[in-house]
């Protein structure tokens, strides 16, 4: 589970930080089109202010022309810039992907082997009676039921056994208590 959430939150981040490169392109072309305008207003104006209507006219439609030609180098190398960004996101993302991918079968087998290795099981023995844990856990859970809860909210359990009271004490999941008898 843990190495799904891991390769979803890359992927998550992966898609975000693709989508921040595109927010940041946009800008930038947003920007530098804001940019032509204003240049093109501002020969508009010089032009109007210029005593020779002809040859006013040819130089701004020339301004005019060289910061649109300007304009387009720059949201050019804005895109290429956010596509190398993206790519780069893309490569880490893949390589952390699989870093996970190796790691997360070692682990499993790790732990598979620890849970088989070791069986235990602990009797309590007193004056002439006999119980094992299986049988306290039983009557844990038993009780459990019967305060109407399910066996699948149990996520712990924590056993006090008192043989001078003839009871066993229990804690579930950290804050409930309740007790059986031996």
């Amino acid at each position: 589970m843990a190495l799904k959430k891991q390769i979803k939150e890359t992927k998550a981040a992966e898609v975000k930080a693709a989508a921040e490169t595109k927010e940041e392109v946009k800008t930038a072309v947003k920007a530098a089109e804001d940019k032509v305008s204003e240049k093109v207003e501002e020969v508009k104006e010089t032009a109007k202010k210029e005593a020779q209507p002809k040859e006013v006219k040819a130089t701004v439609e020339k301004k005019a022309q060289e910061v649109k030609k300007a304009a387009e180098e720059v949201k050019k190398t804005v895109e290429e810039t956010a596509e190398k960004a993206a790519k780069e996101v893309k490569k880490t993302a893949e390589k952390v992907t699989k870093e996970v991918k190796k790691a997360a079968p070692k682990t499993t087998a790790k732990k598979s082997a620890a849970k088989k290795e070791i069986k235990t099981e602990v009797v309590l023995q007193y004056g002439e009676k006999e119980v094992n844990t299986k049988d306290m856990i039983a009557s844990v859970k038993k009780d459990w039921t019967k305060q109407k809860h399910k066996i699948s909210e149990i996520k712990s359990i924590e056993l006090y056994v008192k043989p001078e009271d003839y009871a066993v004490y229990y804690v579930i999941n950290g804050e409930h208590t309740g007790k059986v008898w031996l």
